[in-house]
């Protein structure tokens, strides 16, 4: 499902991430794991489409996404990431945020997928709250639900459980 080939990622040039490669198959679950600042959110950024490769490719389901001068779309990989620090949009409410990725489904599709994530992280009683009202653990449980609410093939998660409530 996911391939990643001789990847280097950096930045102005320089790496801070060299010739890193893995693979993973369907349904199997990798952690990425060193010292801090050694390029782990570098790389989850360039699988994601963030980043720019400085060399080696990405491929997603048999198709390349990233290699060198090439880049495929952040919104045509379907992958989904959680971000460490949530990057959850502070104008909007749990559920506006939830549902920012479903605007290709229609109202009742997005309202019954927005329910489902909210009620999967249980957070359905904050769906009207604003991101400021939350704690960081429920922020996080929004980004979750946030990235998971588009059924995306892969879910990519940048420390994961930093604030996860219990």
């Amino acid at each position: 499902m996911l391939a990643v080939n001789q990847v280097s990622v950096g930045y102005r040039g320089k790496p801070v991430l060299n010739e890193v490669s893995f693979t993973l198959q369907q349904g199997q679950i990798g952690c990425l794991l060193g010292p801090s600042g050694c390029g782990k959110t570098s790389l989850l950024r360039a699988i994601c489409g963030f980043n720019d490769l400085l060399s080696g490719s990405i491929v997603l389901n048999g198709k390349t996404v990233s290699e060198q001068g090439k880049q495929l779309p952040i919104a045509q990989r379907n992958v989904g990431m959680v971000f460490q620090d949530y990057a959850l949009f502070p104008h909007m409410t749990v559920r506006e945020n939830v549902v920012f990725g479903l605007q290709k489904l229609s109202k009742a599709e997005q309202q019954q997928r927005v329910d489902e994530c909210l009620n999967l992280v249980e957070l359905s009683n904050f769906a009207s709250r604003m991101p400021h009202e939350l704690s960081g653990g429920q922020k996080q449980r929004v980004s979750l639900a946030r990235a998971l609410a588009p059924k995306p093939q892969l879910l990519l998660l940048d420390e994961p459980v930093s604030s996860l409530d219990v």
